[in-house]
């Protein structure tokens, strides 16, 4: 195998490994001395000065800043209505409960996604139903889907994976010729885009996720999208408690105490202090993801001439946010597997993971799935996948090492 050195636009060049190394897990000496984690995230002082003025305001629950991170999201995704939440599996929970999803329903999701997608589901008290993804995207596959649907269907819970969007426009076309709905788990996939659009719009709702890890993060939190003004009504009432009027309404110098409780509701809101944080990522939003889109090209420059691996890909039309940048083990390329691979980055220095354990492979859920229920695709990708760093922050030195460490590992292991 040759490597090629490269790298993505505006980066420094990336190396290409020495191949008179051995890999550390067969007695070569480590490509780093000091471990790369998996992810770090990109906070800078920005954002620690923006948390500490949220701090000193006196104002630390939902308040001007939740609103003003609200018209923001809203704002950037192009649509009509955002409400900030404490997580994205409250957003896909709320989402759901405001459609009308629940007992005797139905929601056909994707089986590669993490259990919040599929405990949103339960919580509502509708059944999960899995569908098969496609092998180009590792989202769900909309013939899968259509397979799936019957008269119990009321909902699509489609996962934009690894920040790579699914075919939501033959999915949102799918659901509209059966009068079902779709909410969007968009957890990867803040700033990612379709046919030019960023998503948030394209279905009833979309949820988004700023957990630590992700594109955008407030630490913990979420959001959720809308064009439509009564689901979003709706969505406020649930998140808060039923109550016609939220904190920053009653307590602020324009507030009035007054308020009605509506319907039964929730407790999901997003605090100042997480929006500050949140506040200060957006400005510089734009210029982290396309340094995702950097360091994705980078790998991929040298990585790409490794026949031992499949590579991901951006899917013609769409903006890919690089979430996450996963490979996959050719089956028999090697003479070790997934897991042996990873234990061999490890000993490298280099952090890495797996996303996901599909769905079906977790005791809980098995009892929701038919007896005969297949994920053949899900599986195969399962057993070969391995997901790389990639974040912001990583330096060009950081990327030459875990492409180093990882055709030094398939050339060493080499089948044949």
């Amino acid at each position: 195998m040759r490597s090629r050195a490269g790298a993505g636009r505006g980066s420094e060049a990336v190396k290409g490994p020495s191949r008179a190394q051995l890999p550390a897990a067969a007695g070569g000496t480590p490509v780093r001395s000091t471990p790369l984690p998996f992810y770090r995230a990109a906070v800078n002082e920005d954002d620690i000065n923006a948390v500490a003025d949220a701090m000193r305001s006196g104002w630390l629950t939902s308040g001007p800043r939740a609103v003003e991170f609200e018209n923001r999201i809203r704002d950037y995704c192009g649509v009509g209505n955002a409400i900030a939440v404490s997580s994205c599996s409250e957003a896909m929970f709320l989402a759901l409960k405001a459609l009308g999803v629940g007992p005797g329903h139905e929601v056909v999701t994707s089986p590669n996604t993490f259990a919040s997608t599929v405990h949103a589901i339960i919580h509502t008290g509708a059944t999960p139903v899995l569908a098969d993804i496609e092998r180009e995207t590792l989202c769900v596959d909309p013939d899968a889907v259509r397979a799936c649907m019957g008269e119990k269907t009321r909902a699509l819970l489609p996962v934009h994976f690894g920040g790579q969007a699914c075919r939501i426009e033959a999915l949102v076309a799918l659901a509209a010729g059966s009068g079902v709905d779709v909410v969007e788990d968009a957890a990867h996939a803040f700033g990612a885009r379709v046919g030019g659009r960023r998503l948030g719009g394209e279905s009833r709702a979309t949820a988004f996720s700023f957990y630590a890890t992700k594109n955008l993060t407030t630490a913990e939190g979420g959001a959720i999208t809308t064009n439509d003004d009564d689901l979003a009504r709706r969505l406020r009432l649930l998140g808060y408690h039923g109550m016609s009027r939220d904190s920053w309404s009653r307590y602020s110098d324009r507030g009035s105490w007054y308020y009605e409780v509506e319907m039964p509701g929730f407790k999901c809101n997003l605090s100042d202090v997480h929006a500050a944080l949140g506040l200060a990522q957006l400005d510089r939003i734009d210029a982290l993801l396309e340094k995702r889109r950097e360091i994705a090209a980078a790998l991929s420059a040298v990585l790409g001439a490794c026949d031992a691996l499949e590579l991901p890909r951006e899917r013609p039309g769409n903006w890919h946010t690089w979430h996450l940048y996963v490979v996959q083990l050719r089956s028999g390329a090697l003479r070790i597997g997934r897991d042996e691979f990873i234990a061999a980055l490890r000993a490298e220095n280099i952090g890495s993971s797996v996303h996901f354990i599909p769905v079906h492979r977790h005791p809980f859920f098995r009892p929701y799935l038919t007896r005969d229920a297949s994920f053949p695709v899900s599986d195969d990708y399962y057993s070969r996948c391995v997901s790389l760093p990639i974040f912001p922050d990583m330096t060009a030195q950081d990327v030459h090492d875990v492409a180093e460490a990882v055709t030094r590992i398939a050339d060493h292991y080499r089948a044949g």
